[in-house]
């Protein structure tokens, strides 16, 4: 159980890391994802027309990302996932609405599904760089450093620049297991014990 100022402590925790080294789509990334990864929409007829006077409602995947990205940057975490999964209802292969949403459920400490999602951005596009970066700052926080220097090193290898304090912190912790677990090693084979000296062929008296 997670009491409200442990939890507080860890969210302060995780934002100071995770605004170093989770990594959102850009622009560029977006549009390219868009024209990559989206499906032809299903042939269907044309939406009526709203009333003259009533509120315009997104009627596209990315309207709804868009929405929620700038409810992630306002930190407004639990609204942007909301736009995000009515995105992924519409796109279930958007690359930009399952890495946003796992961002923003790092910052509220729901690193599974966070990791889940990083996940399956794998899955559609496992050359996405960003998202093995990003799924290692979920393990990070998870506390499984072998998982998160295993992703960060493939982010690295795609030609992510993963953060550099972040990889320090990965190798510390790499260091001080492999010292932990030489300190557990029993030492070298000391010197054989004397042999007892044969008896002689009488007794002394």
């Amino acid at each position: 159980m997670i009491f409200p100022r442990s939890r507080l402590f860890f969210r302060t925790l995780s934002l100071a890391a995770l605004g170093l080294c989770l990594l959102a789509c850009s622009s560029q990334e977006d549009r390219q994802d868009a024209a990559k990864e989206k499906a032809p929409p299903p042939v269907s007829a044309p939406p009526a027309a709203a009333p003259a006077g009533a509120p315009t409602t997104p009627k596209t995947a990315e309207d709804l990302i868009n929405q929620g990205k700038e409810l992630l940057t306002a930190t407004k975490y639990d609204l942007a996932i909301a736009k995000f999964a009515e995105a992924i209802k519409l796109d279930p292969r958007s690359i930009q609405a399952y890495n946003n949403r796992g961002i923003a459920s790092c910052n509220i400490g729901q690193l599974d599904q966070a990791i889940a999602d990083f996940s399956r951005v794998i899955e559609i596009d496992p050359k996405f760089g960003k998202a093995y970066n990003n799924r290692a700052v979920a393990y990070s926080l998870k506390g499984d450093r072998d998982k998160a220097r295993q992703d960060a090193e493939k982010a690295q290898s795609l030609g992510i620049q993963v953060n550099q304090a972040f990889m320090d912190s990965l190798k510390q912790g790499e260091v001080k297991a492999e010292e932990k677990g030489k300190g557990t090693v029993p030492p070298g084979p000391g010197p054989a014990p004397a042999k007892p000296a044969a008896a002689g062929p009488g007794k002394k008296k």
